[in-house]
């Protein structure tokens, strides 16, 4: 045997990461039934949004909008949340919160926004009693469009209608305008969530790190703080958290179901922290298994030991090539996929550019490609 180190051993992708494609979903309800209660929304509102505005507002003055009340944009998605909100004075305002929980930056969200706001606006206008709409004192409620992005990207979106526009610019108040407020989890320091301790800062808290060793930790200590809470709060935190790491963990719900029942129990977090472990390492055991059972059918002519280490190579590197195949249909650039998988840029671009090159190929085939760059030996 050789023993020279191959190139294409550095393809091997590193300590995996749950992808935005695979917790997306978990994320978009969990925040949204979360966010469905007034309490915390208005928590949210004041922390998050900070606006002089929000300062005064109670519990009592926000009322979630029925589902039929939810506007629609041009392709027919919905706004998330909306509140109907009753200020001191008796004036209407309604604010609607439009979550981004993905990686690509929408481009279009201003003009998805100026969409809500005219169908809201048109619905208002048009429930009113004709004789009240007519009067020389009937207004509009003001409707204050919010985006909640988690995505790891940098926004870079517009963020005012005006921007938008052909010559927006030279036109001041005389052109259609609007902004809305950004919550970027990016931009939000870890020590600023966690200087109050509710279910939506928790879940934020979280929602900061994806890499597997990172989550263990801060699933735990998150842990810690939702047991000073109440016991719907709790709740409502645990089903957020299991779907994340039943994810993370390949499924293996009965012994995630374990782990956070005995940490709902407030055992001891020792223990907690060694289990989630646990259950990473299998998964990862049972990965190479697999590795190394495909090697063993490769009846390669150096031997069973180079039969396994490209057995091991080939399926860690498949995966890594499957994910830079839906990042790069996404339109995500080389640099942000490396960052999000945690791989040498250099890595990425060979990959990316053969991907680019054979776009109607398998993972299995530009695998091949390249091998016969970088061939496998021991």
């Amino acid at each position: 045997m050789q023993d020279t180190k191959s190139k294409s051993q550095a393809f091997q992708p590193k300590e995996a990461v749950l992808s935005v494609e695979e917790i997306s979903q978990y994320h978009d309800k969990g925040y949204k039934r979360d966010l469905s209660l007034p309490d915390e929304f208005l928590h949210f509102l004041k922390k998050y949004v900070a606006a002089d505005w929000t300062k005064d507002l109670e519990v009592s003055q926000l009322h979630l909008a029925d589902k039929e009340f939810i506007s629609k944009d041009y392709e027919g998605r919905e706004s998330d949340l909306v509140y109907d909100i009753t200020l001191k004075d008796e004036q209407k305002i309604y604010v609607f919160v439009l979550q981004e929980l993905q990686s690509k930056v929408d481009y279009t969200m201003i003009f998805r926004i100026l969409v809500y706001i005219f169908n809201i606006l048109m619905r208002f206008f048009l429930s009113a009693d004709p004789t009240v709409r007519s009067r020389k004192d009937f207004r509009l409620p003001s409707v204050v469009p919010i985006v909640f992005y988690n995505g790891t990207d940098a926004w870079t979106a517009i963020q005012e209608l005006k921007d938008y526009q052909m010559a927006g610019g030279i036109f001041g108040e005389y052109v259609l305008n609007l902004k809305y407020y950004l919550v970027d989890l990016n931009q939000i320091d870890e020590e600023y969530i966690l200087n109050t301790n509710t279910v939506i800062d928790n879940i934020m808290y979280c929602d900061k790190f994806r890499r597997k060793a990172e989550l263990i930790g801060v699933v735990r200590d998150a842990f810690m703080r939702v047991n000073l809470l109440g016991g719907q709060d709790k709740e409502e935190f645990y089903n957020w958290v299991s779907h994340i790491l039943i994810t993370a963990c390949g499924n293996n719900k009965d012994a995630v179901k374990e782990i956070l029942v005995s940490a709902l129990k407030e055992e001891k977090n020792m223990e907690f922290k060694y289990n989630i472990e646990r259950i990473f390492e299998m998964e990862r055991e049972e990965a190479v298994a697999e590795g190394l059972a495909e090697g063993r059918t490769k009846g390669l002519a150096e031997g069973l030991a180079e039969g396994l280490a490209e057995g091991l190579v080939k399926g860690r590197t498949e995966q890594l090539i499957i994910q830079v195949q839906k990042k790069k249909k996404k339109g995500l650039s080389v640099d942000t996929i490396a960052d999000m998988l945690e791989e040498e840029p250099d890595v990425i671009s060979e990959i990316y550019s053969l991907v680019q090159r054979y776009p109607e190929r398998t993972e299995s085939e530009i695998y091949q490609e390249l091998e016969r760059k970088h061939p496998v030996r021991i």
